[in-house]
């Protein structure tokens, strides 16, 4: 049996007796010392159309995400060095020899920003909002597929099912026990995910959603003041590990290019999100480049008959020199995989464009397009900021020419189709995906027919069969073969079009900043940051 443990914290907390009836009197906040503005620690983010987006479930976008962890934690939480989870609300998990019972202890300190307990009731109801809220189409649920290994929850989520079927329950306040269906050896990391954490009552059900600075969370922080131009993260007194978290405030501060060089320069801010070129760095080291658990690629996301036709999408497929445009983007990982793997390396294939246009030709014939006459227009989207405009309007360009089709491209905000893709007014768009935890299924479950964030508007019975048999393997080596299966017949629906595995690039203020680490899923909880800087 597998156990992790938490070293006991001291907290000081002075409390007043509950009353009865179920009601609580207000409790004295815990004794800490005032907060100290010089403990400050400055990210620095370009301006941007995309608003934060502050959300624990629907968020998508890196900044959202990085404000939200400061404000929400669940039973597990991710290492700064190797973003591998490590136990958080949880003070122990174990789980049983056939991987099919987890139970975890609560850490009885927990508490909410307000004062309100963390017990197995609030998670649980947390997960449940969740589930509810993947029901009703609403918000970045994809992550719930996977929950599918839990007892119940399919059936639950398909109206089929009741709460009390599920395999999630509590045998006391400080305990939860999960049972699943097959084993699931990532889900620590997946509950280690913004997602999955502990949501209170006046979020999960309140009809209007409370000002920023009147959030409750679980986290680490909690929003001292909101603009356009900053957001600033105080202390919690609440939290139950707050003697480790070294910066008093965190400070997100929305900028131009320019004004990001000289807060630089100045030593104004700790760690800046846009990029600075080397030649204007004070040091070498303050430069931080590393590979990332990410892919970007082009993908179909339509459900019109026409490019819901496999034949369709196969001719446009075909008629793309893919990998001359893997070569020409520039990128340190161009692939052809969708899961990431930087160590295995790309190799092109010359593409054949007299026999491309002769099989795609054939495919729209026999789909009732000869010629592609009467292929309908194809709405085309990049996100503004994204290095792949040129490529997109070659992509426009080759079906225009070919098959005289009339193919409008835009370069609009990305949340303008990612935030809520089954109501993307585009079939064809780009993104680049950063899985949320370390594991091939992280990418293929965006294809999940039950998916909440499917991308592609995609329902295949046989991929959602090869992923199943997939993740109810728990032999590596087989785990990988299965996952290659179901990888490769995703990629040969074409449905997606992967151009490259990403890097990040940070800038961070190395003689000073503490708690920051290069990691591949370019995670760097707020939690840990802090700065030696007088």
């Amino acid at each position: 049996m597998k156990r992790w443990y938490l070293i006991p914290i001291l907290f000081f907390l002075f409390t007043l007796p509950l009353l009865g009836k179920g009601t609580r009197e207000l409790e004295t906040l815990p004794s800490h010392e005032p907060l100290d503005p010089s403990k400050r620690f400055v990210i620095a983010v370009q301006e941007s159309q995309d608003p934060i987006y502050l959300d624990p479930v629907g968020a998508t976008d890196t900044t959202s995400l990085l404000v939200l962890d400061g404000l929400f934690e669940g039973l597990f939480s991710l290492d700064p060095t190797t973003a591998e989870p490590i136990l958080a609300l949880a003070k122990e998990a174990s789980v049983s020899d056939n991987g099919l019972v987890w139970t975890f202890a609560l850490d009885k300190e927990a508490r909410f920003s307000n004062g309100d307990p963390i017990d197995a009731e609030a998670l649980i109801e947390s997960w449940l909002w969740l589930l509810d809220r993947s029901k009703n189409g609403e918000g970045n649920t994809y992550l719930v597929s996977i929950m599918d290994c839990i007892v119940g929850v399919d059936a639950y989520r398909n109206g089929t099912g009741s709460r009390s079927s599920i395999g999630i329950t509590s045998k006391n306040p400080s305990h939860i026990q999960i049972s699943l269906q097959t084993a699931a050896p990532y889900l620590p990391a997946m509950l280690g995910t913004t997602s999955f954490a502990a949501i209170h009552e006046s979020l999960r059900n309140g009809d209007v959603p409370p000002e920023p600075t009147e959030m409750v969370g679980s986290g680490p922080y909690r929003i001292e003041s909101i603009t356009e131009k900053e957001i600033l993260l105080s202390k919690q007194a609440w939290y139950r590990d707050y003697d480790s978290v070294p910066s008093d405030y965190i400070q997100f501060r929305f900028m131009d290019q320019i004004s990001i060089l000289e807060s630089y320069l100045n030593r104004e801010i700790d760690w800046s999100l846009a990029y600075i070129p080397r030649e204007l760095l004070r040091a070498p080291r303050d430069l931080r480049i590393t590979p990332e658990y990410s892919t970007g690629f082009y993908y179909f996301s339509s459900d019109t008959d026409t490019y819901m036709d496999q034949r369709v999408r196969r001719a446009l497929d075909i008629l793309i020199p893919w990998d001359e445009i893997r070569t020409a983007s520039g990128q340190v990982f161009p692939t052809s995989h969708l899961i990431p793997n930087q160590d295995k390396p790309f190799v092109a294939s010359k593409h054949d464009s007299r026999q491309a246009a002769t099989e795609a030709l054939n495919l729209l014939a026999e789909a009732g397009f000869p010629y592609g006459a009467g292929l309908p227009t194809l709405h085309m989207a990049v996100h503004r900021g994204s290095q792949v405009v040129e490529s997109a309007e070659r992509i426009a360009d080759i079906w225009s020419k070919t098959l005289g089709m009339t193919v409008v491209l835009d370069t609009v905000p990305l949340s303008m189709y990612s935030r809520f893709p089954a109501l993307s007014p585009y079939d064809f768009a780009f993104i680049t995906w950063i899985g949320d935890f370390q594991d091939p299924f992280t990418f293929l479950h965006l294809y999940s027919s039950d998916s909440g964030y499917n991308l592609g508007k995609y329902s295949d019975r046989e991929y959602d069969r090869l992923l199943t048999t997939a993740m109810s393997i728990s032999d590596n080596a087989l785990r990988r073969e299965a996952v290659a299966l179901a990888e490769e017949h995703l990629l040969s629906a074409s449905i997606v079009f992967p151009i490259y595995h990403g890097i990040t690039t940070n800038i961070i203020d190395s003689e000073y900043v503490t708690g920051w680490y290069d990691n591949t899923l370019n995670i760097h909880p707020v939690k840990y940051l802090g700065t030696t800087r007088d």
